[in-house]
């Protein structure tokens, strides 16, 4: 492949959010992952805490796996009411 079909290719697909693994987090309760999400085009923030498997459900013990505990739509995160979709990962939790 070429370098020039890689690069048509990106830019075809479309941005669905990212996830940022908190690796300096704020305190204990911080959340572990954080990010956003596009669903049906509609933007989303979400927060997760990384937890490990017990063993007694599908997963083998200490398998770990991220729990979400929050979603909610971007604009209301950020108090906007409006349609500024503009993300600053700065701001999410480190």
């Amino acid at each position: 492949m070429s370098d020039d079909f890689n690069t048509e290719a990106k830019k075809d697909r479309p941005d669905l959010g990212a996830a940022f693994i908190a690796s300096n987090k704020k305190s204990p309760q911080s959340y572990d992952m954080s990010g956003t999400i596009v669903v049906d085009g509609v933007k989303h923030r979400f927060g997760a805490y990384k937890q490990k498997a017990s063993g007694k459900g599908k997963m083998p013990e200490g398998t770990e796996f991220y729990t979400f505990y929050r979603v909610e739509l971007a604009d209301e995160a950020n108090g906007a009411g409006g349609a500024d979709t503009s993300f600053n990962p700065s701001e999410l939790e480190a």
